[in-house]
């Protein structure tokens, strides 16, 4: 049995009924057994408890062979709070344990307890200075904290560590494109789709970025890919704000407002997708987008574009405007729903 005692004043009290957070409390040694337990019965461990009011000593056989494993079963579910508890624990007894301050800062990171993440993740990295997600989730605590350039710092270690780890390009993409760095961003999140194309958060960010290089059209690509790669996610959600943003910013104007070359190639698209079916209509928008994601010339005529589903090939104002109208066709309460 593997046991583990911590001083009552660092058991997280908030964990416990309100009037069992004195330790001084004739319900408190209930309370904080009863907290274990439960955590134990989650786990399907045996586990004992003993309480007073200056330490908890809690011993467990682990199911796992390792009690770090046990304590991310309850992270990985979704007990943060409870899974934090048991690695604060287990840090106490294995103070050098790398996968036990690994997954507190992780879990405290996820918490929002920033201030402390950081303190643990520094530990990690002070023990193991090339424990490449050790660095990540550093780097991304100190991002959420406000500390974007120190992030900076960690994360570009990261990369240097590990070029192909998808972790670290896609953090560091995110954390240039906080800074404002979009080239930057732009090339570390096309390497990470590269890496892994199933991203659909990197495919989100690499759009975020492409927006801040006034890139629409590789924009949109990106943006695309994302809410088709998550369609039910926070990320579609963000992915459908961002394409709703960029409504018309593709097409060309003139001192009146949209060009009338750029409307007619607009409802165009818009009578071209409303002949299909829907799912037709969405591979066709997806077809495009990944046409368009190489970049398009909305004012040369002269170049064509073959889009997979159309038999002719298209200028690259009819490509973008293909793309937009798909997006709004498909998007409920869209702004061409009562259009033609």
């Amino acid at each position: 049995m593997d046991q583990f005692t911590l001083p009552t004043e660092s058991f997280d009290l908030t964990l416990l009924p309100e009037d069992a957070r004195d330790p001084q409390s004739p319900r408190f040694a209930d309370a904080v057994g009863s907290f274990f337990q439960q955590q134990f019965c989650d786990l399907g461990v045996d586990g004992v408890v003993q309480v007073s009011p200056q330490a908890i000593s809690v011993g467990w056989t682990s199911r796992a062979g390792d009690p770090v494993k046990d304590a991310v079963a309850l992270l990985q579910r979704g007990q943060l709070r409870e899974g934090v508890q048991l690695l604060e624990l287990i840090r106490r007894r294995q103070p050098n344990s790398e996968d036990a301050l690994y997954n507190l800062g992780l879990g405290l990171s996820e918490l929002g307890n920033f201030t402390r993440a950081t303190e643990i993740l520094r530990q990690l990295i002070q023990l193991a200075p090339n424990h490449v997600h050790g660095l990540v989730a550093l780097g991304v605590a100190l991002g959420r904290s406000g500390e974007s350039e120190t992030a900076l710092q960690f994360l570009q270690r990261a990369v240097e560590l590990a070029p192909q780890d998808i972790w670290a390009r896609q953090n560091l993409g995110g954390i240039l494109l906080k800074l404002g760095q979009f080239a930057e961003a732009r090339l570390a999140l096309a390497t990470a789709v590269e890496i892994a194309p199933g991203q659909a958060r990197a495919w989100l960010l690499l759009g975020e970025a492409c927006i801040g290089l006034k890139d629409i059209p590789a924009a949109r690509a990106a943006l695309l890919r994302a809410r088709e790669l998550d369609p039910h996610s926070p990320i579609r959600d963000r992915a459908d704000v961002l394409l709703n943003q960029l409504s018309e910013s593709a097409l060309p104007r003139n001192a009146d407002g949209v060009n009338p070359e750029a409307l007619a190639a607009m409802k165009q698209a818009i009578t071209r997708l409303r002949s299909m079916e829907p799912e037709v209509a969405k591979r066709l928008t997806l077809n495009a987008a990944l046409v368009g994601q190489s970049g398009l010339n909305l004012h040369d005529h002269t170049k064509r574009h073959r889009v997979e589903g159309i038999e002719e090939p298209l200028t690259g104002l009819e490509v973008a405007c293909l793309i937009h109208a798909g997006v709004q066709l498909v998007a409920p309460g869209g702004p061409y729903t009562n259009i033609l």
